[in-house]
């Protein structure tokens, strides 16, 4: 691993703040965010960033190169290992006294960093951490999938029943929008290596917990996400997902990691759906087509359309997380695994 500093905020005290970006191959997308950090309501004495490059093949590290001129930047480069072994890699270099943990498909609002800076203030005891919202760009919140999985299903954020200012348990420490005392983390643990995608943020809530860790909601922390996702994105996702959760249910096969995780009856429902697996998916597929071309050509989609499209895709999404487990369980199952 190697590490550059193309600029002089290394020379100052520590920042209040450290912006914690872990990247793979989205050059384009990095770009957008550093250039939402430039007009950032916070001083820049106060904050850096820390760019986390998981060994892309891409334009990633002139990207970050344009900018270190306009940011306290820092950029930081490994053989690519995943999130978890990315953030802990960010963790460890970075010197503010909160460290914020950002997408790479994330705009941040221009107070984003001082939202949180002001939170954590308000709460300053090592325990708290901080949730920002992120909200979905107009260009592709109204597009039926990402609909659903926002507003519908929840499956990428659940902020429908939030309420701004709320204390929230573990399972609201969601990678990508939350900041947290630095102190705290290498006092009591850090990201678990071993998950590549997916959980490797509740997981670290989980073992956080024990040591009273409490989330405090803050609506005004905005962010944007920029990156669409079509539908065989998002099943791909969602396998990926179902692996990790198997795996955390392995690591702490407490009743309520079985319940979060959805492993406990996985099996059984495998034994049911694997026969048709194809067919739900595909079925979904279509019916996702359907409804992008209505909505492209400018039709809303009637509501038993709607319902139907609906089902498809609650159907196909929990076909394919139950298939990630199940892929997972049989592969450390495998004689030498």
């Amino acid at each position: 691993m190697s590490e550059r500093d193309p600029s002089p905020a290394a020379a100052r005290s520590a920042p209040l703040l450290s912006a914690v970006i872990c990247t793979y191959n989205r050059a384009p997308l990095l770009a957008g965010v550093l250039e939402s950090l430039c007009r950032q309501s916070l001083p820049r004495e106060c904050f850096e960033v820390v760019v986390v490059n998981d060994g892309s093949a891409d334009d990633t590290e002139q990207v970050v190169r344009s900018f270190a001129d306009r940011l306290p930047l820092r950029s930081l480069f490994q053989r690519n290992a995943g999130l978890a072994a990315a953030k802990n890699h960010g963790l460890f270099a970075s010197r503010g006294d909160c460290v914020l943990f950002l997408d790479d498909d994330d705009i941040a609002a221009e107070a984003l960093l001082e939202e949180h800076v002001q939170t954590h203030r308000q709460y300053p005891a090592a325990q708290y951490a901080v949730l920002g919202h992120t909200r979905l760009s107009p260009d592709i919140a109204a597009k039926p999938l990402m609909h659903f999985v926002v507003e519908v299903d929840c499956h990428l954020f659940s902020y429908p029943s939030l309420k701004h200012g709320e204390l929230l348990d573990y399972t609201y420490f969601w990678g990508g929008r939350s900041s947290c005392k630095r102190s705290f983390l290498l006092e009591y643990g850090v990201f678990n290596p071993v998950f590549r995608f997916g959980c490797e943020d509740i997981e670290l809530g989980y073992r956080l917990a024990r040591q009273g860790l409490r989330v405090v909601y803050n609506q005004q922390a905005l962010s944007v996400m920029v990156r669409d996702i079509d539908f065989p994105g998002f099943c791909r996702r969602l396998e990926r997902q179902g692996n990790s959760n198997y795996v955390f249910s392995r690591l702490h096969p407490a009743p309520e990691i079985i319940r979060w995780t959805e492993t406990g009856d996985a099996e059984e429902i495998w034994r049911a759906i694997a026969g048709p697996y194809a067919q739900i998916v595909r079925g979904a597929a279509n019916l996702d087509a359907i409804a992008n071309l209505k909505s492209a050509a400018g039709f809303e989609l009637d509501a038993a359309t709607r319902g139907l499209l609906h089902r498809g895709y609650r159907a196909a999404f929990k076909a394919c997380k139950v298939k990630g487990i199940i892929d997972k369980k049989r592969e450390l199952a495998a004689p030498g695994a």
